[in-house]
């Protein structure tokens, strides 16, 4: 590759890393600054969070698993955190945001969890039949459609949710969270 070939290639896509599980009640308590400061130490650009739950924006040459695996193993060593992160492309949220097939319903209840690999058909279907007092789940390959009507507090299908890429990580965040991110990550950082 030329040097005028190299300055012609646009920079890195800016992509969302989801943690699981950060910041619930007294768990895995991670702050936002602490987050940009390990990303940063990665050499990646185009930082920011959103909310507290473990939402990274992020530009880097790596692969999504790739770039799982670093920030994984950079928040173990730095911060003695260890929880799982799944990465998902701006226009990917974007793409499932749009085609939520529950998006009709209340935000709040109504999510989206993905996973760092397929679904297999015995999760789907444990999913399917986890699912209970209107709630409804829809499975596309590495990600899960789900609408929790009464809330997910009680749900087996919200505690399937997470577990359903086993053994592979999953997370979940509602509509309204998803399309946030979508939003930040069609923005350079």
């Amino acid at each position: 590759m030329t040097v005028a070939q190299a300055r012609r290639q646009a920079p890195p896509a800016r992509r969302v890393a989801l943690l699981r599980g950060v910041n619930l009640g007294a768990a895995k308590p991670l702050a936002m600054p602490a987050l940009l400061a390990v990303a940063a130490s990665l050499g990646w650009t185009g930082l920011a969070t959103h909310l507290r739950s473990g939402n990274l924006l992020f530009a880097a040459s790596l692969s999504d698993e790739e770039a799982a695996n670093a920030l994984r193993e950079a928040l173990r060593v730095e911060l003695g955190l260890d929880c799982a992160v799944v990465i998902r492309s701006g226009a990917r949220l974007a793409e499932l945001v749009a085609a939520h097939p529950f998006a009709g319903g209340d935000p709040a209840r109504t999510v989206i969890a993905c996973c760092d690999r397929v679904v297999s058909a015995e999760a789907t279907q444990r999913l399917e039949q986890l699912a209970a007092n209107g709630e409804q789940v829809r499975v596309d390959g590495a990600d899960i459609f789900a609408v929790f009507p009464n809330g997910q507090a009680s749900s087996k299908l919200a505690l399937g949710l997470t577990s359903a890429g086993r053994p592979g990580q999953a997370t979940a965040r509602n509509l309204r969270t998803m399309a946030k991110l979508a939003e930040l990550a069609s923005v350079q950082g």
